[in-house]
């Protein structure tokens, strides 16, 4: 079974995507060069700024955006698991994509955020979503690499949303990324344990790369970038502020940890 080191970059994003895409990847760098082969990027990594500026600018920071995961994965060879970031659609809103990219700079994976974060968690700010972002329709597919295993993503509130996950555990998928950018009210009372519960169910390691710290307009996010194991052990723990977090995968955990409990296949009510 495969056996790699994987990488999350924990950032504190702003409205300059030259700024923000030139610290990814110097980020990105360091990652490499601490032996990752696979390395998440979080939510909003190259743009985190005014939704008017967002839509205003989206398909700048799309190309921008394509562009720089193209071209960094090939030059450092690694495996980039990027997202969300605006990807236009075609009613003037954005979708909130994720992207796979493989060392040969080939995206694989294109995830639209199905679930969006119109809520009013007690922080003092309302987050409506849904006023620029056009909700996906399907779950990711899962990516199937001989070097890495079985790879999907889901996008930062879809966390909350765990017939997302068992959609993706019915496709073997071992690795699901989180990309978010959770609230530090919500992160506190809510991340860990929801990636925990998340990775203990569907029996598979859990990537949840963060922003961290405080963006424009004072939204302040909690940072703690996790890695998970199939067990629910956490791994690495970004804390605050920007950085790389490692941690060694072993994919003959995902077999030990579903021939123990061999919940997946225990399972009496069907998914439709």
């Amino acid at each position: 079974m495969p056996r790699f080191r994987a990488a999350l970059i924990q950032l504190n994003s702003n409205s300059d995507p030259d700024h923000n895409l030139n610290r990814c990847e110097a980020l990105v760098r360091e990652a490499s060069e601490g032996g990752a082969k696979l390395i998440g990027l979080p939510e909003n990594f190259s743009y985190f700024g005014s939704e008017k500026e967002k839509l205003e600018r989206a398909h700048e920071i799309e190309e921008k955006t394509r562009e720089f995961l193209h071209r960094v994965s090939q030059k450092h060879n690694v495996y980039i698991l990027a997202g969300g970031y605006p990807n236009p659609s075609i009613n003037g809103k954005v979708y909130n994509t994720a992207s796979l990219y493989s060392p040969e700079g080939v995206e694989k994976i294109r995830y639209h955020k199905i679930h969006l974060f119109d809520t009013d968690p007690g922080d003092g700010v309302e987050y409506r979503e849904s006023k620029t972002v056009e909700a996906g329709d399907s779950p990711a597919e899962v990516y199937h690499s001989l070097e890495l295993g079985n790879i999907s993503s889901v996008i930062c509130y879809d966390l909350r949303f765990p017939e997302l996950f068992r959609k993706l555990a019915d496709q073997n998928a071992e690795i699901i990324f989180v990309p978010s950018a959770f609230t530090k009210i919500t992160g506190q009372a809510h991340w860990e344990i929801l990636l925990r519960a998340r990775a203990i169910e569907n029996q598979c390691f859990i990537l949840a790369p963060a922003q961290t710290g405080t963006h424009s307009k004072g939204r302040e996010t909690y940072g703690h970038s996790l890695i998970v194991n199939p067990w629910g052990e956490i791994l690495a723990d970004g804390k605050e502020g920007e950085k790389v977090v490692f941690a060694e995968i072993d994919l003959e955990e995902v077999e030990k940890v579903r021939k123990k409990i061999p919940a997946l296949k225990h399972r009496r009510v069907p998914i439709i």
